[in-house]
């Protein structure tokens, strides 16, 4: 007689085993440095690409304001890289890990947030302050899509506590991880979308295009990280079963694969970004 199919998870069963294996793969704090190597390289690009507007500038003050807090994130993720180092302290006291990693997951969004407007905006700014008011105009609506789209996540989150978080999702954390691993392969097809469409156009608003797609993108969908993260903190702060055990002394030879592998995105987010910028800013001139 064929066996009888496993005994469907409860509510409570199927929550659980998803922010454990949450916990263990994309919120794993083996991921804690990678956030930094993703938020430097785009805010100090961007501080020296669009955010240093000569002095007699009018209208750009809020450029050197967000220049000046950019400095600030960038010194505080390096604070939390050096923190990172020592793994002892890291995994004793997880739920303040956990919690620097939904921090640092605000500073992606509103890093890669800022990195699109600025696209989107300020490419063909000469000073005039017509840009300086489609940035602001431009930021505004950015929040307000953050902000909702935040809301929208949690509320979300909400409704599958109550219904329980489908076995499909819960293995889909596996899955976004192993789809990082094929970096250099995104970074290739970034590249190309990056270049190739503005060589087509010569540089005709479409890098514009591309930052306000771009913004949509990571506006509407990047919010669910640090809520996630936030309340995958919350779960540890209240039981130690969604704690992580410390992972063994990595080999010579995975130490020097994670390296080449921040490589490549630090690479990757500078290249494209730079990219893009002298593409749209620079080719029209030539052609």
């Amino acid at each position: 007689m064929a066996k009888k199919k496993n005994k469907k998870l409860t509510v409570a069963e199927a929550n659980r085993a998803y922010f454990i294996v949450l916990a263990n793969s994309r919120a794993s704090l083996t991921m804690f440095s990678g956030l930094p190597f993703v938020i430097i390289p785009v805010l100090v690009t961007l501080n020296i690409s669009f955010l240093n507007p000569p002095p007699h500038y009018r209208g750009y003050e809020v450029l050197l304001h967000l220049a000046g807090v950019n400095v600030v994130i960038v010194w505080v993720c390096v604070a939390f890289t050096i923190l990172w180092m020592f793994k002892s302290l890291t995994y004793r006291f997880q739920v303040f890990s956990s919690g620097v990693m939904a921090v640092l997951a605000v500073c992606m969004v509103y890093s890669l947030c800022l990195m699109c407007l600025g696209l989107a905006t300020l490419v063909q700014a000469r000073g005039e302050p017509f840009f300086a008011m489609l940035f602001s105009v431009a930021g505004l609506v950015a929040v307000a899509l953050v902000v909702g789209s935040t809301v929208v996540h949690v509320l979300m989150l909400r409704h599958r506590l109550r219904v329980g978080h489908s076995e499909n999702r819960t293995m889909g954390n596996i899955g976004a991880v192993s789809m990082s691993n094929r970096s250099k392969t995104f970074w290739i097809i970034a590249g190309v979308v990056a270049v190739v469409p503005n060589v087509l156009t010569q540089g005709q608003y479409l890098t514009n295009s591309l930052g306000a797609v771009g913004l949509l993108v990571i506006a509407f969908v990047t919010p669910s990280l640090p809520v996630e993260y936030a309340y995958l903190t919350y779960l540890k702060s209240k039981d130690r079963d969604y704690w992580e055990e410390r992972p063994r002394r990595a080999t010579k030879k995975e130490r020097r694969r994670v390296a080449k592998k921040v490589a490549l995105w630090v690479f990757g987010v500078i290249a494209t970004f730079g990219l893009v910028w002298v593409s749209g800013k620079v080719l029209p001139l030539w052609l």
